[in-house]
């Protein structure tokens, strides 16, 4: 896979390239959420930006904090 992508981006098939990992947005995508950022389907929760309602790292990290939030309000 690197030696093909190499072909587009020179470089990246090489014996110092450690890691490469793919960064997905779905900013276009927004699921339905309630406010506690519950999907549809009870106790499904979505997150960060993969909900389509986060564009950072601090307001991702937000969206893990509610929902932590709701799941101990839901075990007490």
């Amino acid at each position: 896979m690197l030696e093909a992508l190499d072909k587009v981006a020179p470089g990246i098939y090489s014996k110092h390239t450690l890691l490469y990992g793919v960064e997905v947005k779905f900013y276009s995508m927004r699921l339905k959420l309630t406010n506690n950022l519950e999907t549809q389907i009870k106790n499904l929760f979505a997150a960060g930006d993969g909900a389509g309602v986060t564009r950072g790292l601090a307001q991702a990290s937000v969206s893990g904090v509610i929902i932590a939030r709701e799941i101990i309000n839901r075990m007490r």
